[in-house]
């Protein structure tokens, strides 16, 4: 429980961040340090757009997931939590960047918000530990409903974002998961 409450404070001093990013844009345009796909001079955009929102129902869309997610990521360890919405920040801002439509700025934790749900399911399912599996199949019966996200349903909304991250996520997800196996399998020889 401990742990949970330590992912919790991280979780919400990132959205308190996201939080005066919305802020200060109400009075000065900063989110146009977004990610403008293949523009090398929005290359920063990859680090910055997952704190940057539209509007209120925007940055509130990603609250509430955001926080679930991470703090179940966190159940392993806050460093667990910090590996995995570093990764979800890097691969899916590369891949958004070099392949979404361009003549636009993706902004918005959505991108890792999918990431950290594509993590949590695949994790589970390739860990094959009672409570991962747990939290994979709540994950998708509560939240399958994601899945809808990666589709293109608004010149608005960047579902090349979702798409990215859900594949992003995965990736991290399988990967962490096969490494946590070669340690162990390492750890049984000696």
């Amino acid at each position: 429980m401990q742990r949970y409450l330590k992912t919790l404070k991280h979780s919400l001093a990132i959205m308190l961040v996201c939080l005066c990013l919305l802020l200060i844009n109400t009075v000065v345009n900063v989110n146009f340090f977004g990610i403008a796909p293949r523009e090398t001079s929005h290359l920063s955009g990859i680090l910055f757009a997952p704190f940057l929102h539209g509007d209120w129902s925007h940055l509130l869309s990603n609250f509430f997931p955001f926080i679930i997610f991470s703090s179940l990521i966190g159940l392993h360890s806050v460093k667990r939590f910090w590996v995995v919405f570093i990764l979800s920040i890097l691969t899916t801002g590369t891949l958004v960047w070099l392949f979404a439509r361009g003549q636009s700025i993706h902004i918005g934790m959505s991108g890792v918000v999918y990431a950290m749900w594509g993590y949590l399911i695949v994790y589970g399912f390739k860990e094959k530990h009672f409570r991962d599996i747990l939290i994979s199949l709540a994950v998708l019966l509560i939240y399958g409903g994601l899945v809808f996200g990666v589709l293109p349903s608004s010149a608005n909304i960047s579902y090349e974002s979702h798409l990215f991250g859900a594949l992003a996520g995965g990736a991290i997800g399988y990967f962490l998961s096969k490494n946590n196996r070669t340690k162990v399998n390492k750890d049984r020889l000696k």
